[in-house]
């Protein structure tokens, strides 16, 4: 029986987890913390694949550099931690064109036609969590950033997909949404969109493999990976050594300090988002994107949980109120029913990115048993799924994915030291 190590806890860990297991291996998850603690516990929990794209989109650089300091402006990169940076957002400026981002927009689809079939996978597989079919209203002050929106997701059509050409008035949005206020000049409505409670998912999947006989341990960190020299991959942990057939390092913004220790220097940077939740009597009944203010809402059973925003200061759990209390003016002005000065569980964590905001889903360039499923930016609960069960194929039958091909490892290594050639 194969064994399977996997760096990581949260979505992308476990799921890749869950088919390992399902498939006959023999697996343990490390956790640094507790399961879903990272980027998984307060994330929106939008499963989207209809409208998933990569984060370097045409001018994006130019709109983020004329707020580079700005506290509480959508993208933030922090004064004392941007220099440090340059190097990462030169490659991330080169990807923000028309075509790197159609393509990335092809790779994201294709990979995520199958979040919702496993999603009721693992539903029907008595995984307990909280699940909403609902859709997505995304709105917008005028109609042009909603144009626009629509027209990124072009490539999107011929996949498959449903997007809508129409965009909506805000008064046919109000009709969708009613609590939606005068703000609100346009808009569009994704149906093939579904939201989740994220920390409900990934505790439930936490329990399933638990009865399916994985052992996951938390508190226990991966300090430092060794295969060079050995038959079988060897980790060094805060618990101690230990050896197995294989390794996945999905430990999401920590996942490139790992691969160092390999000489495989993978250029990802941490990008905080931030959320909270308002206990309201009344709430949207789809989940609800404001592409002015990169600010969405999404109705849980019980509260609405408000997220958005990007900051780049490095990896750190400090809370910059100044961005939350920016998300909280712009929920006011939205859902002006809101009671603001009920706002609680304020959170902040970090999204694993790399500079064309592609995953990183393969074996690790030059080790034959270590394997990375990290840098989902993102779209760590759309795609993390559907990556876990395309990897666990690989990893069981050393056969890769087709629809994993754009994700390769060796696109952040140097040309002379990549195996093969690369996605293009």
């Amino acid at each position: 029986m194969t064994s399977v190590t996997i760096v990581g806890g949260g979505i992308a860990g476990l799921s890749a987890a869950y088919f390992l297991r399902g498939n006959g291996a023999e697996v343990t998850v490390l956790e640094r913390n507790r399961v879903g603690s990272g980027a998984s516990a307060g994330n929106a929990g939008w499963l989207c694949p209809a409208q998933a794209g990569p984060l370097p989109e045409p001018n994006l650089a130019a709109r983020g550099l004329r707020s580079l300091t700005r506290a509480d402006s959508p993208l933030y990169f922090a004064p004392g931690y941007a220099p440090r940076m340059i190097p990462w957002l030169i490659r991330f400026t080169r990807n923000c064109n028309r075509r790197a981002y159609r393509r990335g927009v092809e790779a994201l689809a294709r990979l995520g036609h199958r979040t919702f079939p496993v999603i009721e996978q693992l539903e029907a597989d008595g995984v307990r969590f909280e699940l909403h079919r609902r859709g997505l209203v995304v709105a917008a002050e005028t109609a042009a950033p909603i144009a626009s929106f629509l027209a990124g997701l072009e490539p999107m059509r011929g996949l498959g997909y449903r997007i809508p050409e129409k965009v909506l008035s805000g008064e046919e949005v109000r009709e969708l949404e009613p609590l939606l206020s005068s703000s609100v000049g346009a808009g569009a409505l994704i149906d093939e969109h579904w939201h989740v409670d994220p920390l409900t998912l990934v505790n439930g999947l936490a329990n399933r493999l638990r009865e399916m006989g994985v052992e996951i341990e938390e508190g226990v960190e991966a300090l430092e990976l060794d295969s060079g020299n050995h038959r079988r991959p060897r980790l060094r942990t805060s618990a101690g050594e230990r050896e197995t057939d294989a390794v996945v390092l999905a430990a999401g913004a920590w996942t490139a300090s790992l691969t160092a220790s390999l000489g495989f220097r993978l250029p990802l940077q941490a990008g905080k988002g931030y959320s909270f939740e308002i206990e309201a009597e009344a709430m949207p009944h789809r989940a609800v994107e404001l592409l002015d203010a990169y600010v969405v809402f999404t109705p849980l059973t019980n509260r609405l949980r408000v997220a958005g925003t990007m900051e780049f200061s490095g990896i750190n759990s400090r809370l910059n109120e100044a961005r939350i209390e920016a998300m909280v003016r712009t929920a006011a002005r939205t859902l002006p029913s809101l009671r603001v000065d009920r706002v609680g569980r304020r959170w902040t964590g970090m999204r694993p990115i790399v500079p064309d905001g592609l995953p990183v889903i393969d074996r690790a360039p030059g080790h034959e048993a270590v394997y990375v499923a990290a840098a989902f930016s993102m779209l760590g609960m759309t795609l993390g799924p559907p990556a876990g069960e395309a990897l666990a194929r690989q990893i069981l039958t050393g056969a890769r994915p087709a629809e994993l091909e754009p994700f390769r490892a060796d696109r952040w290594c140097a040309p002379w030291r990549r195996p093969r050639a690369a996605w293009r």
